[in-house]
C-alpha cells in the first residue's frame, strides 16, 4: 500500500443528497426501479453536459475555487454552469443540462493553496473525514514530490485527528524531507510524538533531539521534550524543560498549564493554582517568582525521590 492510499475512500454517497432534485435521465430511472427500495442509486456522471465536454471543463475551470457544499450559478461567458464542491470534486452542468452532469476531481484544475483552503474549511467544521478526502487531492497533485512540505504536515496532522497514527507519522517524516521544508523541528516534534504514540519511546526520543540538533532554540521542542519526559516518569526532566522555556520566553502559556498539572501531581497547592492562572489569563510570573517555583519544585522532586528509595 502507497504512502497515500490511505486518503482513497469510496466517493459513492458524497452526491447522493445533491442529485435527489435533479431530473433522472431514462437510463437512471430503469435502473432505480430494478433495485430494492432499500438500496442507494449510485448517481451516474458523464462525459459531455450541454455541449461541453469533460475536457472543456477542466480547461474552462483552470484556477477556478468555489465555497465547499455551496450549490451556485455562474453566467456570463461563453458558457454558463451550474456547480456544487464537494470534498474530493466537483459535480457540474452546462447550459442548464441538469439530466447530464460531470464529475470533476479537484486536482484537475485548482490550484494547491485553493484545495488546502477548502481543507482548512472542513477542519475548522471538525469534519475531518471531508479534509481528509479533500487534501488527499493536493496529494496526488503533488505526486510524491520531495516540495510543498505543508501538504504532507497538514495530511499528517488530519489522519492524527482520525486515529491513523502510522500514516500521520510517516506523512511527517515525508514532509521533513522535502527541500522547501520551513518547519523541521516542528515536524519532526510530530514524528516523535506519533513515534511515541506507536509505543516506540526510543525513536521519538531520538526525533526529539533531532528537532533540537535543527532548531537549538526552538521553544516547541523544549516544551515537547518536557512532555516526553513525564510521559516516561523523569519529572525532574520534564521539569527542567519547562523552566528552560520559560526561562527562553516568560509568554510560552503552554508550558505554565503543564507545570500547573505537575506541581498538583506532587501536591503543592501554593504553586498549582497561579501557574493555572498564568495560562488561562496568559499572564506571565515575574522572573523572581518563576525562580521561587523552580526551586520549590525541585525540592519537592527531590523530596519524593527520596521517600521512593526510603519504600524500596
Amino acid at each position: 500500500m502507497s504512502l497515500f492510499d490511505k486518503f482513497k475512500k469510496s466517493k459513492k454517497n458524497e452526491v447522493d443528497s445533491a442529485m435527489a432534485n435533479a431530473p433522472a435521465s431514462s437510463s437512471q430511472t430503469d435502473l432505480h426501479q430494478e433495485q430494492p427500495e432499500d438500496v442507494p442509486m449510485e448517481p451516474v456522471f458523464y462525459e459531455e453536459s450541454g455541449g461541453v465536454t469533460k475536457e472543456q471543463a477542466i480547461q474552462l475551470l483552470q484556477g477556478a475555487a468555489f465555497p465547499p457544499e455551496q450549490p451556485m450559478g455562474v453566467a456570463g461567458g461563453e458558457h454558463d454552469y451550474g456547480v456544487i464542491s464537494y470534498p474530493s470534486f466537483v459535480v457540474i452542468f452546462f447550459h442548464q443540462d441538469k439530466e447530464h452532469l460531470m464529475q470533476i476531481e479537484k486536482r484537475a484544475f485548482m490550484t494547491r493553496e485553493a484545495i488546502l483552503n477548502d481543507v482548512s474549511t472542513y477542519v475548522s467544521g471538525g469534519d475531518f473525514a471531508a479534509a481528509a478526502d479533500c487534501v488527499w487531492e493536493a496529494l496526488e497533485q503533488n505526486q510524491g514530490a520531495d516540495e510543498h512540505w505543508e501538504i504532507y504536515c497538514t495530511a499528517g496532522e488530519i489522519l492524527w485527528k482520525l486515529r491513523d497514527i502510522q500514516s500521520a507519522h510517516n506523512l511527517f517524516l515525508k514532509a521533513y524531507q522535502c527541500k522547501d521544508c520551513k518547519q523541521k523541528a516542528h515536524v519532526l516534534c510530530q514524528a516523535a510524538a506519533t513515534s511515541c504514540i506507536l509505543r516506540d519511546p526510543n525513536r521519538g526520543y531520538a526525533l526529539y533531539h533531532k528537532a533540537l540538533d535543527e532548531e537549538p532554540e526552538s521553544l516547541e521542542v523544549l516544551h515537547d521534550l518536557g512532555g516526553f519526559h513525564w510521559d516516561m516518569g523523569e519529572l525532574d526532566q520534564a521539569a527542567e524543560y519547562y523552566f528552560s522555556v520559560l526561562k527562553k520566553d516568560s509568554c510560552y502559556y503552554a508550558s505554565y498549564e503543564e507545570l500547573s498539572n505537575l506541581f498538583g501531581q506532587l501536591g503543592d497547592s501554593d504553586w498549582s493554582k497561579p501557574f493555572m492562572d498564568c495560562f488561562t489569563k496568559q499572564s506571565p510570573l515575574p522572573r523572581d517568582q518563576l525562580e521561587a517555583a523552580e526551586a520549590d519544585m525541585m525540592a519537592s522532586l527531590e523530596k519524593q525521590g527520596n521517600r521512593s528509595k526510603e519504600q524500596k
